[in-house]
């Protein structure tokens, strides 16, 4: 479990059991500027999604590496624990049950492996500057009604 730079204003959760990748995009996204918090296991996730909430969450549904059941729990508990995230799923284990389970919980997309860092990041940034669009829109929204 590793958080770095988490005064930042836009953070991001990585969930992944594979460190190689989880610590590539963890370099990566901090010299972009983003607070980063890595969890190898569901347990250290969810002690890090108790701590605060992130912009975005990318998760490897399958963390032991095999097809299980198990994706729906992990997708589940992301969902009710930061309830306004930008999920991504990132697996090398696509499957329509998972993108079933992914849509259920508002995933904003089901990437296979492998990507690149690069590409990852930036479907990572992508995303954040859509959430805080939303966000703006939301405000300026709310402060016309007023």
């Amino acid at each position: 479990m590793n958080t770095l730079n988490v005064d930042a204003p836009q953070c991001v959760l990585l969930i992944d059991d594979d460190e190689s990748i989880a610590g590539s995009l963890c370099q990566y996204l901090l010299t972009q500027g983003f607070g980063v918090a890595v969890a190898l296991d569901s347990a250290s996730a969810a002690q890090l999604m108790d701590g605060r909430q992130y912009d975005v969450v990318v998760v490897d549904p399958y963390l032991t590496g095999g097809v299980l059941e198990e994706d729906d729990a992990l997708l589940s508990m992301i969902r009710s624990r930061q309830p306004a995230a930008t999920l991504i799923v990132l697996t090398g284990y696509d499957s329509p049950s998972l993108t079933i389970s992914a849509r259920r919980e508002h995933a904003s997309a089901v990437l296979t492996k492998p990507q690149s860092v690069v590409s990852l990041s930036e479907f990572i940034v992508g995303a954040v500057s859509q959430r805080v669009q939303n966000l703006q829109f939301s405000t300026t929204s709310q402060r016309m009604i007023e």
